[in-house]
């Protein structure tokens, strides 16, 4: 596996693992949306493993569509050091509202839009269509988050 590429689907596992555990952080402290955050937190840890996948498939003598993985690894590693930041913030100081509005801050992050471009948009091949049918319907994070908030009067960030 190329190095650049190695540490590049590296950040973006990790990254998707910190979102799944804010999200289970979510679950615990509010549980009034508890619900909500569960799906989100598990539809994270899909996420990592099929890019454990794509990491694993990269090993093997098939073709990768290039635009699986994102092209930078500094925004997945700054993206991940605010997560990181985030967890220990919400643990300490627990506010629904800006839960919801981390969240969809989160949700529009490079690594996060990135995995939802690709799974929309990607190049028509099969590989994609087997990602796209394991992903199933574990996409449009920001859509839904967003639409959860305008339904229980939870404010956007202004």
């Amino acid at each position: 596996m190329h190095d650049e590429f190695g540490s590049v689907i590296e950040e973006a596992i990790t990254l998707e693992l910190n979102v799944s555990d804010l999200y289970f952080l979510f679950y615990k402290l509010f549980p009034d949306d508890s619900e909500f955050w569960w799906k989100l937190a598990m539809e994270e840890q899909n996420h990592a493993a099929l890019l454990k996948t794509v990491k694993q498939m990269s090993r093997s003598e098939l073709q990768l569509p290039k635009e699986i993985v994102p092209s930078g690894r500094n925004e997945l590693a700054t993206s991940n050091k605010k997560l990181l930041q985030a967890l220990e913030d919400f643990e300490n100081y627990p506010d629904r509202t800006k839960a919801f509005q981390f969240a969809l801050e989160i949700e529009n992050s490079a690594g996060e839009l990135h995995y939802q471009s690709f799974m929309k948009y990607g190049t028509e091949s099969r590989l994609l269509n087997v990602f796209r049918k394991l992903n199933g319907d574990d996409i449009n994070h920001a859509d839904r988050i967003r639409q959860y908030m305008n339904q229980h009067n939870i404010p956007e960030a202004v």
